[in-house]
């Protein structure tokens, strides 16, 4: 899904139908479909920075922290765009497996390490 043709009311009625999660990319050029559309969410979070010790800033991370939770509890995050905005997920708890990845990759371990402590938090 690297490519904004994906981005479609089709698109997501299709992986709806199929219960598929979309991958929301989390990324500067990838197309970021936040759309609910599995039973479980998928995130690559690709913003973290090479310069930045934990890789994502203190605000990134309490961001990320909200919104992976507000997916675990079945809603959608207000602050994320989706493609159907009027159509909002099934309200039910469901699993979000989150991979943080960026280009130089450094600080990546550290990006998760300091999410993980912000979710027990």
């Amino acid at each position: 899904m690297h490519h904004d043709s994906f981005r479609t009311l089709e698109f997501i009625a299709l992986l709806r139908e199929f219960n598929m999660p979309a991958i929301y990319t989390d990324h500067a050029v990838y197309p970021n479909i936040a759309d609910i559309t599995g039973d479980f969410v998928y995130a690559r979070l690709q913003r973290g920075k090479d310069n930045v010790p934990a890789g994502l800033s203190a605000k990134q991370l309490t961001q990320w922290a909200a919104r992976l939770q507000t997916w675990a509890q079945g809603k959608a995050p207000a602050d994320l765009p989706r493609v159907d905005a009027k159509r909002g997920p099934k309200a039910a708890p469901r699993d979000v497996f989150a991979y943080v990845i960026h280009e130089g990759k450094v600080r990546a371990p550290a990006a998760a390490m300091a999410l993980i402590e912000k979710l027990k938090g």
